[in-house]
């Protein structure tokens, strides 16, 4: 008897085994063959998109554009406008002088330069610091331009007292 229940429970499990094999391959043919109808299908979509907002803005930002590039042109033609070309054949004819003078004075060719490069550094490094300095007072100014603004616009309301 216990031998009939083994070969019964075993008999059992290879039928659930066949079962599940078998449903498989039942959902992979369910799946082939919708893949193959979605295949055969044309995919049509219909939808429109209103790009009507986005061009207005677009054409907006163009005009801007253009009108702060002929602002920058007009700016750039007023600098150009300030600089005027220089003659350098005086200053390269002096430049000449003082070389013929200094080779009559007959410097040795190894002069000691350092406590020059130094004072220059040091110049450089004063001109930067007041360089920053200008730059911050102009900040200060701009900020103080619109402090004053705000003042003016608060003491002509009439709703601010």
């Amino acid at each position: 008897m216990n031998n009939l229940v083994t070969k019964l429970s075993s008999i059992a499990a290879l039928i659930g085994v066949l079962g599940a094999i078998g449903a498989g391959f039942v959902q992979y043919g369910k799946l082939t063959a919708k893949i193959e109808e979605l295949d055969k299908r044309k995919a049509v979509i219909n939808q429109s998109v209103d790009l009507g907002p986005i061009n207005a803005k677009v054409d907006e930002a163009l005009l801007y554009a253009n009108e702060y590039k002929v602002d920058l042109i007009d700016r750039i033609k007023k600098v150009e406008d300030k600089i005027k070309p220089i003659d350098l054949t005086t200053v390269f004819k002096e430049i000449a002088k003082v070389r013929e003078e200094l080779a009559m004075l007959d410097i040795p060719e190894k002069t000691n330069l350092k406590p020059l490069n130094e004072a220059i550094k040091n110049l450089e490094g004063k001109i930067s610091e007041l360089d920053t300095n200008v730059k911050i007072v102009q900040k200060e100014n701009q900020l103080q331009d619109v402090l004053i603004e705000e003042i003016k616009a608060a003491a002509n309301n009439p709703l601010a007292n």
